[in-house]
């Protein structure tokens, strides 16, 4: 029987590796599904350009991530990317902020280059029907949407207006893949952060998951409009953290206490 390279062994596992990591530096970003209240009032936080980088570690292996939200006229556009020499992943979302403070997505892209392949998806929202047109690697559909139906870019900034608003308990739901998936959230309390950069005033929040194995830890900067600062994902041996490395928001450097 013939032996698989050890090169190519250790390629793959390389692969898989910054696969995991692409996946924990978008969901962090997306970590969250999404759901719909039929609330009145109009939220605290405001939405403003940030432009935050990320150092992600997984199994020893590290990955530089963007998070950049640019206001364009009446809409914003989100932009995220990772990469490192195994590939590149970036995704952006374009939404609209309603009267009352909820974010109304309007389209997603996803492009995946990496040495195992290419893949994309995209999202078409379309309110005045009620309906999504999407496409995951070239195969196309349709589905009914309802308010409160998310990408995965849009439900962060989502996420950041709700706990701002006190909110302790959510559940979302998010379009993956021409499906609907949901998550519930909790906030578990707050926490002076210490990171490499110095200490931060920060919200913990935790993910309800029916998995006990897997667990998934999200911190958000209470004095900096809740930009993430830091997420880490437990799952049976294995350990992934993505922590902010520098950002701004609004203009203005993110600084620790």
């Amino acid at each position: 029987m013939m032996m698989p390279s050890p090169v190519k062994a250790i390629t793959n596992s390389s692969l898989l590796k910054l696969s995991l990591i692409i996946n924990l530096v978008m969901s962090s970003f997306v970590f969250v599904g999404s759901a719909y209240t039929q609330e009145k009032t109009i939220n605290s936080l405001v939405i403003k350009p940030y432009d935050l980088e990320y150092v992600v570690d997984i199994g020893g292996m590290k990955v530089k991530a963007s998070h950049q939200l640019l206001k364009q006229g009446t809409q914003y556009r989100v932009k995220t990317t990772a990469k490192n020499f195994l590939g590149t992943i970036r995704e952006q979302g374009d939404f609209e902020v309603s009267k009352t403070g909820k974010i109304v997505p309007l389209k997603y892209t996803e492009q995946q280059k990496m040495m195992m392949g290419n893949r994309s998806e995209s999202q078409n929202f379309d309110w005045s029907s009620k309906s999504l047109s999407y496409s995951v690697d070239g195969s196309s559909g349709e589905m009914d949407i309802l308010p409160g139906y998310f990408d995965r870019l849009s439900l962060t900034e989502q996420l950041r207006i709700d706990i701002a608003s006190g909110s302790k308990k959510i559940v979302y739901t998010i379009i993956r893949k021409g499906k609907k998936k949901q998550y519930q959230y909790q906030v578990i309390g707050n926490q002076i952060l210490k990171t490499d950069q110095g200490s931060y005033n920060s919200l913990v929040m935790e993910r309800l998951s029916g998995n006990s194995a897997k667990k998934t830890k999200i911190w958000f900067a209470v004095d900096w409009d809740y930009a993430i600062l830091k997420l880490k994902t437990y799952e049976k041996n294995s350990k992934k953290t993505m922590v902010l490395n520098q950002g701004k928001l609004n203009g203005n450097l993110i600084l620790p206490l």
